[in-house]
């Protein structure tokens, strides 16, 4: 009983087993059915797609059309729209039609009267009591701004005759006489006679003289006077914020001049008109439109007026960059038709300088005329009377421009959205299509500018040099060079120097280098002597540091700071390179080396064509001597250098 018992269960549940089995291989296999199903649906799905995203087909003329329209040019979007003042809704001021200074001057009392007023007299006056402190703080007060210092120190020194003791406004007022001719040196002998009758200095005390450490371009001793001023709890004025920041601009202390702005503006003052236009000028100066923009905006924003300062240094800020030359005619425009804004000389020779860096003739020749006829039209009421600047800024552009056979045609779109209007046309509306007919034109300019007593000065004559250069015209450069200058009595300086020796390097002539490497010499000669100490004078560090000063600027202003006579030299040794002549090459190198060590050694790169020489003479001498010479330069030997003029 117990096995049948054992044997049926054992049947049934093999059967289970046997069923359960079955039924698991059932659905694994309906599984990878389905998914065969799926795969299936997906691949028709996809052929589908394909099929019905297929193009029809395209024609050639289809093709080329499409072609065009992507290789062509993508149209410039104005980085300045046509609305963009309108949109500020600003209020301008223009300083140019007050009467300040001529309202002022006749409320005060003239140099003359006060001489003709003798104070020993008893007539007017019947004892010494009657002449007061404040009646000599206005006199002298009244020689300051009329720049006459002499008598200001005259009416100061009248004081102690009449014993009188001297208060801080009167020796402020002879610290600012002195400061308004620049005569730093007295100046500070004024400020030091607040110690000698024990007064202290206000607020104005130390404008007048940052004011004259400013003027004698002494920015490091004015920021000195400025930090103790702080330090003796005394605040200062937005005038003193503005002479600081106006002279760290033309020290090319930028990022001091945004520091000095930042502090006003952060610890002390809103900064005014003045401080804004200033910070413009700065962004000018690097090419910063976005910024210069940026801070413009501030400026309104803060209910500040703009005057017709702000606005020429607005359209000098988009003027720098050629990316924003349109729309530094945009803005002219937008001054004209919304606020009246009349632009002046500045205002077209700013835009001049723009036309020279686009190489836009076409406009430059038509500001002229616009020029030429408001100052025949208006005559010594002209603001648009042309200047040496003018012709200098024109010339240039003559300088850059490049004539080719579709002359006419690109100079006709490219001012179409900087037209300005003329009615009579000082210069025919044809663009010269050939380089001798620019330097014929540009020599009709320069004999119109004599003819009508603009001054002729070193400015204007490199860029008449230039001019002939660039042209293509090496007679007529010779003949500028060597005769022009002496003719009108002109100093040569460095840039007139740096014209023609690259003219020498592109044309290989040594001779001609010779003698303007001479000339440049003896130049450099007249300068040392001319800012040197001479012997036996006793030199305190006051002036000292005043002569240095007076020193360093003439070498930017004139083209021989230490940068730029380091470039003479090397193309000077580059050009004598190309002739051959290796000796005098390295020989020119090693003796300015030796002669003003502070110029740095020129890097190899800048004297690949003294290299590349040494190389195709199979001088190997010379090369080992160039290369000690010149410093190390690690990406010199992996370098592929381009081809230079050898």
């Amino acid at each position: 009983m117990y096995c049948l018992r054992r044997t049926y269960f054992r049947f049934h549940f093999n059967k289970a087993i046997r069923y359960s089995s079955s039924r698991s291989g059932l659905d694994e296999r309906t599984k990878k059915v389905m998914e065969e199903i799926k795969q299936i649906e997906y691949q028709l799905q996809s052929r589908s797609k394909q099929t019905g995203s297929l193009p029809e087909k395209v024609s050639n003329e289809e093709i080329e059309t499409i072609y065009k329209e992507l290789s062509a040019p993508t149209p410039s979007r104005p980085k300045i729209t046509s609305n963009y003042l309108e949109q500020l809704q600003l209020k301008f001021l223009d300083t140019r039609k007050e009467q300040l200074g001529e309202n002022m001057k006749r409320q005060l009392p003239s140099s003359e009267k006060v001489a003709d007023t003798k104070l020993t007299s008893t007539e007017e006056k019947s004892s010494m009591q009657d002449y007061t402190v404040q009646d000599f703080e206005s006199l002298i007060y009244a020689n300051a701004i009329t720049k006459r210092p002499k008598e200001a120190e005259k009416a100061f020194d009248l004081m102690q005759k009449y014993n009188i003791s001297p208060s801080t406004r009167a020796v402020n007022h002879l610290i600012d006489a002195y400061a308004n001719v620049n005569d730093l040196s007295q100046a500070i002998s004024a400020f030091k006679r607040l110690r000698e009758y024990n007064l202290k200095p206000d607020i104005y005390t130390y404008s007048s003289i940052i004011k004259a450490f400013v003027a004698s371009k002494r920015i490091d001793d004015a920021l000195v006077i400025f930090e103790r001023m702080k330090n003796s709890s005394i605040i200062p004025s937005q005038p003193i914020f503005a002479n600081i920041i106006s002279g760290c601009l033309k020290a090319n202390k930028l990022e001091k001049a945004w520091e000095v702005f930042d502090t006003m503006r952060l610890s002390y003052h809103q900064p005014d008109e003045v401080s804004y236009t200033l910070m413009l000028h700065a962004c000018a100066k690097r090419g910063e439109v976005e910024k210069a923009l940026n801070l413009f905006e501030d400026m309104v924003n803060y209910q500040l007026y703009p005057t017709d300062v702000t606005f020429n240094v607005l359209i000098n800020a988009c003027a720098k960059r050629p990316d924003y030359y349109h729309e530094a005619f945009s803005l002219l425009n937008q001054m004209e038709e919304h606020y009246g804004f009349q632009p002046d000389r500045i205002t077209y020779n700013t835009l001049l300088t723009a036309c020279s860096r686009k190489k836009d003739l076409s406009q430059a020749r038509d500001i002229l005329n616009v020029m030429w006829n408001d100052m025949k039209e208006k005559g010594a009421d002209s603001l648009l009377a042309p200047d040496e600047q003018t012709f200098t800024n024109l010339l240039w552009c003559y300088a850059s421009y490049q004539p080719t056979r579709s002359t006419n045609k690109i100079s006709e779109a490219t001012s179409s959205s900087t037209a300005l209007t003329t009615t009579e046309c000082l210069i025919s509306t044809e663009i010269p299509r050939k380089r001798s007919d620019v330097a014929k034109e540009a020599r009709w300019l320069f004999k119109l500018a004599v003819s009508h007593n603009i001054q002729v000065t070193t400015a204007l004559l490199n860029a008449y040099l230039t001019v002939h250069i660039s042209q293509k015209q090496p007679t007529e450069a010779v003949n500028i060079y060597t005769k022009m200058f002496d003719k009108f009595a002109v100093k040569k300086d460095g840039f007139t120097f740096s014209q023609m020796l690259e003219y020498c390097y592109k044309q290989k002539d040594d001779v001609l280098a010779w003698k303007v490497w001479e000339d440049y010499q003896t130049f450099l000669e007249s300068k040392n002597q001319e800012f040197d100490i001479k012997e036996n004078v006793e030199e305190s560090i006051m002036e000292k540091k005043a002569r240095q000063t007076r020193k360093e600027a003439a070498a930017i202003r004139e083209g021989w700071a230490d940068q730029q006579q380091r470039e003479l030299c090397v193309t000077m040794a580059n050009t004598l390179a190309r002739v051959n002549d290796l000796k005098n090459a390295l020989g020119i190198i090693a003796t300015e080396l030796r002669r003003c060590s502070n110029l740095g050694a020129p890097s190899l790169s800048e004297l690949m064509p003294v290299y590349n020489k040494c190389i195709q003479l199979e001088d190997e001498e010379a090369r080992q001597t160039l290369i000690r010479l010149c410093p190390k330069n690690k990406a010199f030997k992996n370098s592929k250098f381009k081809r230079v003029y050898t």
